[in-house]
Formats: structure tokens, C-alpha cells, sequence
């Protein structure tokens, strides 16, 4: 059995899979605690694997920032995470005798989807992911594996920039995808124009103009961003997923028909990144 963990900012979701990549029993989740910094993180990863005590012998993780597949370090780690920068995985799973392996969650959520979601037909194809959250997270699978280095940004979608001088993000930059395409962001907007609400794709169906002009100004957003990403990770289809893709419901189909590009939309929800962090494991003891 293979015990596959989650690491976010915010909480930390646990399961158990088989080889066969097959999820047993329910998704678990206990907060992440990094307003405790780098000992509260680990006490509640500790908690998290306790959570299965004794049923796997295997640890995959999928988590948060700059991770290095061939060492299970992360090598950076934002302050969603903080004092994380250099923590190894290996070493945390030696301490609770499993063997342990792990992924960014990006690059985790698009071998998901890959091996196990809306991506098993494009397993021959080039596929670029976008995690739309509260931030937004990037992926590209070519050749059979995921590509991240120089050329694409190592994957960083959420920063290239979108509009110049446009809004502040996180990274110190101006205008970057993530500051008009995030959960965060797409309130924002709708807030600057008077109807933010959790009922916003649902008004934009029911065929209110305000709701219509916004949502069809998000999708420019969003073909803008394609048409960025597709410069530096040529690809064959989009999967799209996080909460705010969720959010939008059965809008989703026409934003994604209003970009011009292949676009889908992820399967696995939540749980993309346990499928992926599983995925990695077999990948990295090449059993794929």
C-alpha cells in the first residue's frame, strides 16, 4: 500500500492507494499549521501519516513549493510554507520507517490527471496544466514526463506576465496571470465592478449583461494567458482545474470555448495531487 500526502498552506490531505493507483477508503485531512512555522508543518505531517499507522510501507508526496524529484528536498518554499526551504522527505520518512518520494503539487496535480483523470487520452500529447487557487499553479507534460526548466519557467505559469504594469502579485512582479486568473483575483475583479459574489457563473447563465461582460472579460484574461504559455510549452490541450474552475460550473465549457484553445476540464478535484504524488513514486522506481 502506498500512503500518499498532500501538502498545502492550509491543510494536508492524506489517503491510501494501491500499486494499481487505485484509492482505498477516504480522502483525510488535518490543518497545516504554518502559522507555527517549520515544527508545526512537520507535527502535522507526522499526524497526517499517523493517520494510517502501519497500513503502508511507501510515502508519496505531493507539496507545495520548488521540490527536487531526484532528492525529495524542497528547495524553496514561499511563506505559505515557512522554514520548509531544505526539508527532506527522505530523511522525515526514514524516521517513521517509509520509504518516501516527492513532487511539487503542480507538476503532482497534472500526472494526475495525466495517469489517472481528464489526461489518459493525451498520454502522447503535450499538455500544459493550470491550477486555478488562490494562487495560480503550472505544469507541462511532453515526451512522456513532465518538462520544467529554463525554457518554459520551470513550469511558473502563474507569473508570466500578463499585462505590463498591471496588478501587484506576491512575487514582487506587476501583472502577472495570477493576479487576474486566481480565485483571489476573479473576486477582485468581480468586487471592482459591484457583483462579487458566489453566485456570479450562475448569473452569467441566467443571462444577466453585467454578469455576461465580466465573465466574457475573464476568458480574454484567460486566452491571453494560453496565448503566453503556449510561447514558451507548445501544446496540444489545456487541463484546467483548482477551486475556481470548480466555481465556475457549467460555465466552465463556454469560458473555455471563448479561449480558442483545446480545453478540459480536470476530473480528479481535490485529489489530483495524491493521484500524482502516486504517480511519481512508480515514475522514479520506473514502474511506469
Amino acid at each position: 500500500m502506498i500512503l500518499s500526502v498532500d501538502l498545502g498552506a492550509t491543510n494536508i490531505k492524506a489517503a491510501l492507494f494501491d500499486e494499481n493507483l487505485n484509492k482505498i477508503g477516504k480522502t483525510q485531512s488535518v490543518p497545516t499549521r504554518a502559522c507555527m512555522g517549520k515544527d508545526g508543518i512537520v507535527s502535522a505531517l507526522k499526524n497526517a501519516v499517523n493517520l494510517f499507522d502501519g497500513q503502508a510501507s511507501v510515502l508519496a508526496v505531493s507539496s507545495a513549493g520548488d521540490v527536487d524529484v531526484k532528492t525529495s528536498r524542497i528547495t524553496y518554499a514561499t511563506d505559505n510554507l515557512p522554514g520548509m526551504t531544505g526539508f527532506d522527505f527522505v530523511r522525515f520518512g526514514e524516521q517513521l520507517s517509509l520509504t518516501a518520494y516527492a513532487v511539487n503539487d503542480a507538476q503532482a496535480a497534472l500526472l494526475g490527471e495525466v495517469y489517472c483523470g481528464a489526461g489518459r487520452e493525451y498520454k502522447d500529447k503535450s499538455i500544459v496544466m493550470l491550477t486555478l487557487g488562490s494562487g495560480v499553479g503550472g505544469a507541462y507534460f511532453r515526451g512522456g514526463k513532465i518538462i520544467a526548466d529554463e525554457s518554459n519557467m520551470f513550469g511558473r505559469y502563474g507569473h508570466l506576465t500578463l499585462h505590463d504594469g498591471g496588478r501587484r502579485c506576491t512575487c514582487g512582479k506587476y501583472g502577472c496571470v495570477e493576479t487576474y486568473l486566481s480565485g483571489r483575483a476573479v473576486h477582485l475583479s468581480a468586487a471592482q465592478l459591484g457583483i462579487d459574489g458566489e453566485d456570479i457563473f450562475e448569473k452569467y447563465l441566467n443571462g444577466s449583461p453585467r454578469h455576461a461582460e465580466f465573465v466574457n472579460g475573464l476568458a480574454g484574461e484567460l486566452k491571453l494567458a494560453l496565448g503566453a504559455i503556449e510561447k514558451i510549452s507548445p501544446f496540444d490541450v489545456c487541463i484546467i482545474g483548482g477551486g475556481a474552475a470548480d466555481w465556475m460550473g457549467a460555465a466552465f465549457e463556454k469560458i473555455a470555448k471563448g479561449t480558442g484553445y483545446p480545453v478540459v476540464k480536470a476530473q480528479l478535484g481535490n485529489d489530483a495531487g495524491l493521484y500524482g504524488a502516486c504517480v511519481n513514486l512508480k515514475s522514479m522506481r520506473g514502474e511506469l
